[in-house]
């Protein structure tokens, strides 16, 4: 007999961003499965709802022909605020509007709802529409929570915390499966969970087979890239010092940059007269991942705050599946992947200057980076593939 998931998730194609490509890979690779699976999700809008007019970011035609599995849901909101209270009031609109969606999908009979975290007001729509919908909840979290919002500094007042730790603990109790992209939430999670009850699966984003980069091509000019969010978790200030140092060693650094602290680095890249310094518009994965793909370095970078030490940023992941070596200012699970794996080099976030530094010292000698991307596509090989990966949920799904 055949089974039925319904994803739940905010994000999904062509929204761009790790969380829309991760909901889409699982989509799509479960319905290759033969496993009946639809979504429920958001007109796209991140990070604003005018991006997506343009239909290069829709580029793949078999989901726009999907229209009987996407059931897309309204909202009024037109863009993304860095606003407490209007954040809160677009995920309470969507939370209402995910409840009266699933009341009407109370006679399609999924198996399981498959739901992703943040934000929570889905999650809280799940496990309130599940008595209705009566289905195995599989929890996804891709950012522990409430710790990221106070990483982000979002909310700090001890009472609220503490008033979203019960929350936190309720909603993974409540689910059948907990799913994590990264293994720095195993611990968190089982200390507020009854492990014996509850099955951890680990879940990381990767590439597609056809998205791993065998051979770089040839070019002659040296360049550095950052691609994704820039945004509250994300240290903008330290990537503006990368940007100016760079622009002393006349290095070409390109920009892949969206979120709420993109035009502060805009404006502050114009103000300061850095032309070695290129911004590109947000575009599609296929593009970000072809412009990853021509330069020589990858930069990440994270605030320091030590609710970052679990995360495993998906452009990560990117910059080691287009054979770029990566200089990181981030640590804890992210740089224990780049270190084990000897993918790049990792430097306390304080040491700009260590970082470009170690830069230079990769201009300087391509058989270094030539080892170091070799080590980065048998990572993502072996680690981090879709393809393979995607049989943990499949297995749970059969049980």
């Amino acid at each position: 007999m055949t089974k039925k998931v319904l994803i739940m998730t905010q994000n999904f194609y062509p929204v761009i961003g790790s969380a829309g490509n991760r909901m889409k890979n699982i989509f799509q690779l479960l319905n290759d499965k033969g496993i009946e699976t639809h979504v429920l999700t958001t007109e796209p809008a991140y990070p604003n709802k005018n991006l997506y007019k343009d239909d290069m970011f829709w580029d793949d035609p078999h989901l726009n022909k999907s229209s009987d599995k996407i059931i897309r849901v309204p909202i009024k909101n037109k863009k993304f605020s860095n606003r407490i209270f209007s954040r809160l009031f677009l995920y309470i609109e969507i939370m209402f509007r995910f409840l009266h969606r699933l009341w009407k999908l109370k006679n399609e009979k999924y198996d399981y709802i498959y739901v992703t975290t943040p934000p929570i007001f889905i999650v809280f729509a799940a496990l309130l529409g599940n008595l209705v919908v009566k289905s195995k909840i599989i929890l996804e979290v891709r950012d522990l929570w409430p710790d990221s919002l106070i990483g982000v500094k979002t909310f700090d007042h001890p009472i609220i915390i503490k008033f979203f730790r019960m929350l936190e603990r309720k909603m993974y109790r409540m689910a059948n499966y907990i799913v994590i992209n990264s293994k720095g939430f195993e611990q968190h999670i089982k200390a507020s969970l009854d492990v014996n009850k509850h099955s951890l699966i680990y879940l990381p984003n990767g590439p597609r087979i056809h998205e791993i980069v065998k051979e770089k091509s040839n070019r002659e000019e040296f360049r550095v890239v950052y691609t994704g969010n820039l945004g509250l978790a994300q240290d903008i200030d330290h990537l503006k010092h990368v940007a100016s140092l760079l622009q002393e060693h006349n290095i070409r650094f390109d920009v892949l940059g969206y979120g709420m602290k993109a035009e502060k680095f805009i404006h502050y890249i114009e103000q300061n007269q850095l032309t070695n310094v290129y911004m590109h518009k947000p575009t599609t994965r296929k593009k970000s991942l072809e412009l990853i793909e021509q330069c020589d370095v990858a930069i990440a970078l994270l605030n320091d705050n030590e609710v970052f030490d679990t995360v495993l940023p998906g452009k990560v992941i990117d910059y080691m599946t287009c054979r770029t070596p990566i200089i990181a200012g981030i640590k804890g699970t992210a740089a224990q992947v780049i270190e084990d794996n000897k993918t790049g080099f990792v430097f306390d976030q304080d040491n700009v200057r260590g970082m470009v530094d170690k830069v230079l010292s990769l201009k300087a000698n391509p058989n270094e980076r030539n080892q170091l991307a070799d080590n980065c596509t048998k990572t993502v090989s072996k680690y981090f593939l879709w393809e393979s990966n995607i049989e943990k949920i499949v297995e749970i799904i059969y049980e």
